[in-house]
This record gives C-alpha cells, sequence and structure tokens, in this order.
C-alpha cells in the first residue's frame, strides 16, 4: 500500500471518533441537533406545534441585527413580536423548552430571556429575574458554565 492508500482509512477513522464523541460535551450534556438552533428565516417549531419562533434580519441603525418573531403556526396572519432584538455580532440562541411551549432567547449582550403564555398573551420575562424556571436542556449544552 502506497501512503496515500493508508491516509484515506485513518482520515476516516478519525472522522468516526470525532462524530462519535461529539454527542455529548465536557460535563456530560448532550450536544444540540440542528433542529435545535435557530436559522435566519426558518421557523422553529414549538414541542406542540402550534407556534413557531421567526427569527428576521433587522438593519437597527445600521447593526446587523435580527428580531424575534412568535406566529401561531394554525394562523398564518397571527403574530407576536417578542420585544428582543439581537445584534448579529453576540452569540444568540434561540430555543423551544424541552416539553413546553415555553420560546427561550439568549443574548450575549441583553441576557436570557423567555416568554410564556399567559391569557392568550405571551408574556416576556427575564431570567435573571427568574432563576427557578426550568433552562431547556439545549440552552444548558451551549452554555454550559452559565446554567
Amino acid at each position: 500500500m502506497n501512503n496515500r492508500t493508508k491516509l484515506v482509512p485513518m482520515i476516516f477513522g478519525v472522522l468516526m471518533v470525532c462524530v462519535l464523541t461529539s454527542c455529548t460535551n465536557e460535563n456530560g450534556v448532550e450536544s444540540v441537533s440542528p433542529n435545535e438552533l435557530f436559522i435566519v428565516d426558518q421557523p422553529l417549531s414549538s414541542p406542540s406545534g402550534n407556534y413557531e419562533a421567526v427569527i428576521e434580519r433587522y438593519d437597527d441603525n445600521g447593526v446587523r441585527s435580527y428580531k424575534l418573531f412568535i406566529v401561531d403556526a394554525n394562523d398564518s396572519g397571527t403574530r407576536f413580536e417578542a420585544g428582543l432584538v439581537f445584534r448579529a455580532r453576540d452569540r444568540n440562541y434561540v430555543f423551544w423548552a424541552d416539553e413546553e411551549d415555553v420560546l427561550w432567547g439568549y443574548s450575549g449582550d441583553v441576557g436570557t430571556f423567555f416568554w410564556t403564555q399567559e391569557d392568550g398573551c405571551w408574556i416576556k420575562k427575564a431570567y435573571a429575574d427568574n432563576k427557578d424556571a426550568t433552562v431547556p436542556q439545549a440552552l444548558k449544552a451551549v452554555r454550559p458554565n452559565k446554567y
């Protein structure tokens, strides 16, 4: 076997080890799958399937940013502006809670917030004021030293 032929199985083996060990982080928390992360202009469905989180590009006085909306999946006309602008230059995450229709947003700039429904309205709450709230596993996975 020449050196090139030996190199292919070795590279494949290294890649397999990387893939197999990337399922958990150093704290043993499962990694985040791509369907749990937000993508601009791609809806992220809630656990019940009744709502979608939508992130749209936004120019905030020349600063590239994103706006977060909650959309009723059963009624395409109903949108709730979540009242949080994410600067594109910061680390940002948006997740639904593990089992409930509670939306979580993390901004490296302004902190962590979550939205719950109360009497048919979405209410924004700061995690800093509600430390007893159950943080989604996906958020724990991407910010293990914070939660």
